[in-house]
């Protein structure tokens, strides 16, 4: 379960002066065995093998399932108001225009922050019709239909109208001012209203593959073929609005799902980039001067989700107490190396936003034996299991199947709570039934994913206004933590928001309706013939390396170095 799926990745973005929201990506702790390159001029042309480890739903992201590949494979056939970029780390990121054209006065709001007026760049969809204002309202027409039932529609509830001025001009009215405005306006590509709008919505979740027969392309690659589970091939868009990108003249994009195969076609030559390795492979790209490793941080950690519905864990005490029990440090290092960190908070601590202050609680079995007892636990019949009020402490751990550093992980924990008297029994589902299990609030406790949400809005996590709705795994509930993400969400930019969200991080410090675990780095590596980086206009040196929200971030800036001469 890596990534909440009953909502899309929200990204975070700024605009000058006028937008200041957050986020992107660095790496926390640098690229792992990089080295300068000689600057080159980029060269046009070539096809880039590239491994990925699953396949995109479908060319028509509005009736797919979320997913890390599709949104990034679909944001280089498909244009976005704006782009974001890899800059979050001190505050709100940047993000350049996509779709909405550049100049000073192409985004503009009204005295009473309620309308946002965009002037569009022109541009073309590669049938060579021009993209216009009217995609943009069509666009958002069908995000919102319920007959299609988006599942990243509910971005859209505080926009009431969308109104076109022009081909070149759309106007955006919200119903209040909030801080995720223009995050909510930005959400999903733009699609072509001249060729899906001959599918009439109520037909959509059921015409897959007629998109795929009819699609068109706006950004810089189209979608050439597609064999399922095999691979895809995108190539140059020659309608992009940036004639000179992208570089390369395709990129085959190979659907690996296993690791080791990855690696091994990586290591012979086959691919040029794989986009996820295993920690313990690291060590055979680090030696090998034609190779890099990349360690991004990424913006998904990992938690223990307890069910605070469970008579188990309703008490915050003993939630914490079962926090302090499991040896969090021991595991990230056993289980990811240098590649991992302990988790604090659902707000990952290379965000802006973070409260660097907050320290996660330690390794402390003796604390936690002593707050088990004070709360009733007691070993009364010595066989070295918890009781309390005739029913011992014990409960299943449930993990997804296919995840190997989870099932590690669980292993991990069953040890170190059986050594202060509770028993946890790890059981492994398959991803359908665990997802349901969750869904229905029918488990104890159950080690899960989650993917923040960058936007930093953690009302579908943690409000109890949406348990068995949306993202409230833990089906947590408090007073408190409710008011503070509405008056996070009644302020007027992202910025305002950091008391709220810094109250929420204590309070759930405090309360651990989740174990955080770890958050980690994704990681990926490429033979240094496949280049990201160039030399700008100015002189400056200049790249488009992963990310922590795309590992194909920038691919319509990468190139082939040329081969030497014989």
């Amino acid at each position: 379960m890596p990534i909440p799926h009953h909502s899309k990745r929200r990204v975070a973005i700024g605009l000058a002066a006028l937008f200041c929201v957050a986020l992107t990506t660095s790496c926390r702790r640098g690229t792992e065995g990089a080295r300068p390159s000689a600057a080159l001029e980029p060269v046009r042309g070539g096809t880039a093998p590239i491994g990925i480890n699953s396949d995109i739903g479908g060319v028509n992201e509005l009736i797919v399932p979320a997913a890390n590949i599709t949104d990034d494979i679909l944001y280089k056939v498909f244009l976005r108001l704006w782009e974001e970029q890899p800059d979050f780390t001190q505050g709100p990121a940047e993000m350049k225009p996509a779709l909405v054209d550049d100049g000073e006065e192409a985004a503009q709001w009204d005295a009473e922050h309620k309308v946002l007026t965009l002037r569009l760049r022109k541009a073309f969809w590669d049938d060579g019709q021009p993209i216009t204002a009217e995609d943009v309202r069509w666009t958002w027409q069908m995000q919102t239909n319920p007959a299609i039932a988006w599942d990243g529609a509910s971005a859209k509830r505080f926009i009431e109208k969308v109104e076109t001025d022009g081909e070149q001009v759309v106007r955006f009215h919200f119903s209040q001012v909030y801080p995720r405005q223009v995050l909510d306006v930005n959400e999903g590509v733009i699609l072509p209203k001249h060729v899906w709008s001959q599918i009439p919505p109520e037909k959509w979740r059921e015409s897959g593959d007629w998109f795929y027969e009819h699609r068109v392309a706006s950004g810089p690659f189209r979608i050439e073929s597609w064999k399922p589970q095999a691979e895809i091939v995108l190539a140059r868009n020659p309608k992009y609005f940036k004639p000179e990108l992208p570089r390369l003249d395709r990129v085959v994009l190979r659907i690996v799902p296993d690791q080791t195969a990855q690696l091994a076609q990586l290591l012979n030559g086959e691919l040029l980039f794989i986009t996820n390795l295993k920690p313990e492979d690291s060590a055979r790209i680090q030696p090998d001067p034609k190779l890099e490793l990349i360690a991004i941080d990424f913006r998904n950690s990992v938690s223990i989700a307890w069910n605070n519905q469970n008579e188990l864990f309703r008490d915050p005490e003993t939630r914490r107490a079962l926090t302090l029990a499991i040896d969090r440090a021991r595991m990230v290092q056993a289980i990811w190396g240098p590649y991992a960190r302990i988790a604090s908070s659902p707000i990952l601590s290379f965000v802006w936003a973070h409260d660097k202050t907050l320290e996660p609680w330690p390794f402390d079995p003796a604390a936690a034996k002593k707050i088990l007892a004070e709360r009733g636990f007691r070993d009364t019949n010595g066989d070295g299991v918890l009781e309390k009020d005739g029913k011992k402490f014990e409960f299943e751990l449930l993990v997804n199947s296919g995840n190997q550093q989870r099932a590690d992980a669980a292993v991990m924990i069953q040890s170190q709570l059986a050594s202060v008297g509770v028993t946890a029994t790890p059981r492994t589902l398959e991803a359908t039934s665990f997802n349901t299990q969750i869904d229905q609030g029918n488990y104890a406790a159950a080690i899960l994913g989650f993917g923040m949400d960058t936007s930093l809005d953690f009302t579908s996590f943690l409000s109890s206004k949406v348990i068995g709705k949306e993202n409230n795994f833990a089906r947590y509930s408090n007073p408190e933590v409710d008011r503070l993400l509405a008056e996070g969400a009644a302020q007027k930019d992202l910025d305002s928001t950091v008391p709220s969200l810094r109250a929420i991080e204590k309070i759930l410090h405090q309360e651990q309706p989740y174990t955080f675990l770890w958050e980690s780095q994704r990681l990926s590596a490429r033979n240094r013939s496949l280049r990201w980086d160039w030399i700008d206009r100015a002189g400056k040196p200049r790249e488009s390396k992963p990310t922590m929200t795309f590992t194909l971030f920038g691919l319509r800036d990468w190139w082939l170095e040329p081969k030497p001469a014989n």
